[in-house]
């Protein structure tokens, strides 16, 4: 009994080997599942025309400031204006005392009053030689100087009103009622606004960009504001220390969007590209360092990868100098090697504009 088993367990072991091969053989020979197409997105290649463009940043600052003094001394009586107004030209911005040039006006008018009426007497007496003409012309000499005093009496206490030269913001105010002034020293200062300037500080190299009486775009940073500036002036004397040009853009500044301090940024179009464009993030690079990137082609489509060579670099995209043809269809978007079948769609947005389309 006991060989018996021992024969039979034998047996058993010898023939696992041959079931296990009949089922290696069983697998071997049945059909792999087909793969899953991987979604990705194409933009198909064109020729476009991409602006590469120049940004600077730059301060806002008034077109002028003109500081405003009286043209004679006193002390201010009335001040009528305060940092922010809007001022008009010829708006009555301060008043001084004017008692003092009162006075001297009165008594420069008294003068003149008094002596008029011997005037006249002296050149009746004249005409019946009662009176030399020596006499005559001491009087009407007394005469004309007290005139000439009352009006500059009359011009000293015209002085006393403190008008605004021109239309502008109040951007100090440096004295207040009851202080003492003089033409030395400023009540407050106005700044044109409505005509705003902006100095770019603009590099040797991008010089040539900038020419007098061009556009530049300017924007407000985090705004959507955006507005037109026109060169006004290059400088030819270059910053000691940052050893950049200042170049002055004139923008029209009506409804006071722009304040004085804000930083701007201007862009202006350097130069044109023309070719074939696609984004940065469809390329990649070989094992030897090629650039390189996949386009969808047959039906169904799969990926097929093309090595590439690069021209300019234009923020996002970069032109495409050999490998790609007008019409292929470059993966963007989707995770793919060569070979893969692919689900195609047509990435939204992402195209560039095709020759003889809007530029960007």
């Amino acid at each position: 009994m006991r060989r018996l088993a021992h024969a039979l367990a034998a047996a058993v072991l010898a023939a696992l080997p041959l079931a296990a091969g009949c089922e290696e053989g069983a697998g071997a020979g049945a059909p792999k599942p087909a793969a899953d197409p991987i979604p990705v997105e194409v933009e198909r290649a064109a020729i476009s025309s991409i602006d590469e463009r120049l940004k600077l940043s730059g301060d806002v600052m008034p077109w002028q400031v003109q500081p405003l003094s009286f043209k004679v001394g006193g002390r201010i009586a009335r001040l009528y204006v305060e940092e922010g107004d809007l001022v008009e030209k010829n708006q009555l911005v301060a008043v001084l005392d004017t008692v003092d040039y009162r006075l001297v006006r009165d008594l420069a008018e008294t003068q003149v009053a008094g002596l008029r009426p011997n005037v006249d007497r002296a050149e009746k007496l004249l005409l019946k030689d009662a009176v030399s003409t020596a006499q005559m012309d001491e009087l009407r000499s007394r005469l004309k100087a007290a005139e000439i005093q009352r009006a500059q009496a009359s011009t000293q206490l015209s002085y006393s009103w403190l008008r605004a030269p021109a239309a502008g913001v109040v951007i100090k105010r440096l004295m207040s009622e009851g202080d003492l002034t003089d033409p030395a020293h400023p009540v407050a200062a106005i700044a044109e606004l409505k005509r705003a300037k902006v100095i770019l500080p603009v590099t040797q190299g991008d010089l040539p960009f900038f020419r007098i009486g061009e556009t530049v775009a300017i924007r407000e940073p985090g705004a959507k504001r955006h507005f037109d500036g026109r060169i006004f002036s290059v400088g030819y004397a270059a910053d000691e220390k940052t050893r950049t040009f200042p170049v002055t853009l004139e923008v029209d500044n009506q409804d006071l969007l722009l304040r004085v301090g804000m930083i701007v940024e201007a862009e202006i179009v350097a130069t044109t590209h023309r070719g074939i464009f696609v984004p940065l993030d469809a390329l990649h690079r070989d094992l030897d360092g090629h650039p390189g990137l996949f386009v969808a082609v047959g039906e169904p489509p799969r990926a097929l990868e093309k090595q590439v060579d690069l021209g300019v670099i234009v923020g996002e995209r970069v032109r495409i100098a050999a490998g790609l043809d007008v019409g292929d269809a470059v993966i963007v978007r989707g995770m793919v090697q060569g070979g893969e079948p692919v689900a195609v769609a047509e990435a939204p947005g992402e195209a560039a504009a095709p020759d003889g389309g809007p530029r960007r």
